[in-house]
This record gives structure tokens, sequence and C-alpha cells, in this order.
């Protein structure tokens, strides 16, 4: 296996995404708010880069059954229902719903990976069910995606990209060739203990907890809480493209 890391989308391009297995990681907070999302029974996600391409999307579907969600600089965006905080992802909330999601960078770096033969969504809370995915289903390229935050590097992703690089070289037979981007992550993971503390520390771990969303570094430093990994299908993560362990 050919495994890479990539600390941000600005490092990586559409031809580097083309017959590889891509994992973007953004731990704060789209690949947590997703996977919350899927295990509380929304019907469909749709990621978009931009609030234009989630407003012009919108009228093309049932508005009753439909809600937008997402941020920018963190913070809830007018006119939309929901921001990018896991708590507001309820099953009461979205069950049944289909969900247009635009993020700050976790969603640039999923439409930015569009041409991947395999886009998963990984974070701290499904962890184990990534790595065991990646391992099950022999991918021979991999690439890991961090989010990072506009182009630059994110601790907390970068440590939950290493996790993941670990648990998938222990877990594959053979020789597992890694760039110098996951051998650093892979370094530095082994190195951190405490998850929580990653999070309360980074620059983004910061800025959330300054606005108040101090709960959601705690939910989001949770390993293994969820077994699902969602996957993206033709622009869309549905419960029938979601494997769950």
């Amino acid at each position: 296996m050919e495994l890479s890391l990539y600390t941000h989308p600005s490092d990586f391009s559409e031809n580097q995404a083309k017959g590889k297995t891509v994992i973007v990681v953004d731990v704060l907070r789209a690949s947590s708010t997703i996977v919350h999302a899927c295990e509380n029974g929304v019907e469909r996600i749709i990621p978009v880069a931009s609030v234009e391409d989630a407003t012009k999307l919108l009228p093309t579907l049932d508005r009753k059954k439909t809600l937008l969600g997402g941020e920018r600089a963190g913070m809830h965006i007018e006119g939309f229902d929901l921001g990018n905080s896991p708590a507001e992802y309820s099953s009461k909330v979205v069950k049944g719903k289909t969900l247009i999601f635009s993020t700050s960078n976790g969603t640039v770096a999923i439409t930015k990976s569009a041409s991947a033969k395999e886009i998963l969504l990984g974070c701290f809370l499904n962890l184990s069910a990534v790595a065991t995915h990646v391992i099950s289903s022999r991918a021979r390229k991999v690439a890991v995606l961090c989010a990072g935050d506009l182009g630059r590097l994110s601790l907390e992703d970068f440590v939950c990209g290493g996790y993941l690089v670990d648990r998938i070289v222990n877990g594959t037979r053979g020789t597992t060739l890694l760039n110098d981007g996951a051998v650093a992550a892979r370094t530095l993971a082994n190195a951190l203990g405490d998850i929580g503390e990653v999070l309360r520390s980074s620059s983004h771990g910061l800025h959330l907890a300054e606005l108040g969303f101090d709960d959601d570094l705690e939910f989001c430093s949770r390993i293994d809480k969820y077994g699902t990994v969602p996957i993206v299908t033709d622009g869309r993560i549905s419960p029938q493209n979601c494997h769950r362990r």
C-alpha cells in the first residue's frame, strides 16, 4: 500500500486524488458532525464547497424535508437552519431529512477529492471503523487529506491523521510506503496521549472555545464512539453508502 498524508487541501490536487481512497479528516468539526448526523438517521448529506452552491441547490429540493447546515469562521451562516455543532444534529432534527452542508474547510476538502476512487469521512469518533474499512478493502493507494484551517495545518486533523496512519499500517499485511507527511503525523500521534488536550490547545480549538463551543471539543475528542464510515458517492452521503462496522 502507498499511504500519503496531506496537511491541507492546498497541497492536494485532483490528479493526486485519482484512483485513490481518500480519507477526509476535519475533526473540528465537519467530519465529526457528518458522522454524528449519519448515526442519527439523516436521509442524505450533500456536501458543497460554498454558501452560494448551497443556496442554489436548495430550490431544487423539497424545502420541508431539506436542511441547510454549516459555518463560516466557526459561526452559524445567516439564513441556514443549522450551524456546525454536532449537538445541533440530533435525531429529532435530522432523521429522514436531506442536509445540504457547507463548511469553511471540510466540505472544500471533500469536493476537491471528487476524482478519487472512494471518499471516506474520518475523525476520532470513527477512527477504528475507518481504519478497518480501508484495511478490509485492500486499497492500494490511500491518501489522508486533512482539512486544515484555510490553507494552514490544523493540529487536531494532523494528529487524527497520524492515528489513522498508525492503525492502517499496523493492520495491513505487507509493505506500506509512507510519504513524509504520514511519517510525521504518525510520529506525533504516538507521542501524544491526551486527545482532549490536543483539541483544547489547538488554534481552532481555542477559537471554538472563545465562541462557546467547549462541549464540542469534548465530544469530538471521543475515540471510537461510532462505527459508521460515511462514504461520498456521486457527491452524496446516504445511509445506503455508509459503511457500519
